[in-house]
């Protein structure tokens, strides 16, 4: 059963998303995500699949994807280290 967490997008605490993707992005979701927030970016990514005729299976396209998944949910880029306050 997921944990609870302060979700980055909403700000509330509540069940999280959980395990959803594999690697950093994963760990960043199941550790800072709702399980709210993360089914309402599963209907947005939908639509960000169609509108950028994004092909999950490309290596390129999945990155892009994961791309704007981080920056639906504010997490840092994978390619910018995060900053300790």
């Amino acid at each position: 059963m997921p944990e609870n967490v302060t979700c980055i997008r909403c700000g509330q605490t509540r069940e999280g998303a959980g395990r959803v993707l594999p690697g950093a992005l994963g760990d960043d979701i199941a550790r800072s995500v709702c399980a709210v927030c993360w089914a309402e970016w599963l209907q947005q990514q939908i639509r960000v699949i169609n509108h950028y005729a994004l092909r999950p299976a490309l290596k390129e396209d999945r990155e892009k994807l994961y791309d704007i998944t981080r920056e639906f949910f504010g997490l840092p880029s994978a390619k910018e280290p995060e900053t300790t306050p």
